[in-house]
């Protein structure tokens, strides 16, 4: 493919990947690897160890050497130019593994940078933005890849737990590097970039607390109605629907993994009240909180 693969090879990957309870990261190398543009309902770390390629997502495209890693969200297309002598390692991870570690993983320093806020970047930024690591630093990462493949394939609880151990440690090793070290992101196209990066983090950490456009627009160091107009073409949305699809989804998280009561959920989830929380649910889910809990618990 010299081009942008052809969305003829458009395909899709389900929750279906992860077979059980237990199992919710898989982790396995490709080599020569080439696909079409896909996408998939869960997180995906790739990670390039040999030869240089392509990599697209959305309806951007940058170049790929050894050592670039790239956090793919759920529902984004993606895909790979590479082939004979391009290998990729792959990580996927689901939202089980996500929900049972969240409270661990949203206190490591860049983890909503490198999960939230560079993915949305990378697709409008002018060049290459996503992590891209030194030598030494692909040498200690490619020794926790090692660990992994010595429980791929098994489906035991053992195996199945080492692997999302190795994951957690994967994951706290990326958002160190990204946090100490300022020249392992590949080149960005401005301070403007890595200032839309930081609002985006401040949302995903701060969405429980009162957020001002005004305060965001401090961070962007852009004036209110520019930052909105930016941000709408950026995120594809207004920066207060962004922070209730962030509000909300933290909601349904809560209802699915706690007992919390409906006025809990939205005082942790950064609502006036449960009745606001009640009908901002309903207006994006269809139903109410409580209906979707019974729904889902039933299911």
């Amino acid at each position: 493919m010299s081009t942008l693969p052809n969305a003829s090879k458009f395909y899709y990957q389900s929750k279906d990947t992860f077979k059980s309870e237990m199992d919710i990261v898989h982790a396995f190398p490709r080599t020569d690897f080439e696909t079409g543009m896909h996408m998939q309902e869960f997180f995906e770390i790739n990670i390039i160890t040999r030869g240089s390629g392509r990599h697209y997502i959305e309806d951007g495209s940058v170049d790929t050497r050894v050592g670039d890693v790239f956090v793919i969200p759920p529902k984004v297309s993606h895909g790979f130019e590479g082939g004979n002598g391009f290998d990729v390692f792959h990580v996927l991870i689901s939202d089980k593994f996500l929900n049972k570690n969240m409270t661990e993983l949203q206190t490591l320093p860049s983890f909503f940078t490198l999960f939230n806020a560079e993915p949305i970047m990378r697709g409008n930024a002018k060049s290459g933005l996503h992590l891209r690591l030194n030598d030494s630093q692909f040498q200690d990462l490619n020794a926790i890849l090692t660990q992994t493949l010595k429980y791929r394939n098994q489906k035991d609880p053992f195996h199945c737990f080492a692997r999302s151990g190795i994951v957690m440690m994967l994951i706290s090793f990326l958002c160190k590097v990204y946090t100490g070290n300022t020249d392992a992101s590949a080149k960005m196209s401005g301070e403007s970039d890595q200032a839309f990066m930081r609002v985006i983090s401040y949302i995903h950490e701060h969405y429980s607390e009162k957020i001002s456009i005004e305060t965001l627009a401090a961070i962007a160091y852009l004036s209110r109605s520019t930052f909105i107009r930016r941000f709408n073409k950026i995120c594809k949305m207004s920066p207060s629907d962004y922070i209730i699809k962030c509000r909300l989804e933290a909601a349904e998280y809560m209802l699915m993994n706690t007992s919390c009561t409906l006025v809990e959920i939205a005082f942790k989830c950064g609502f006036y009240d449960a009745s606001h929380f009640s009908h901002t649910f309903k207006k994006i889910y269809g139903v109410y909180p409580i209906e979707y809990r019974t729904i889902k618990i039933k299911s």
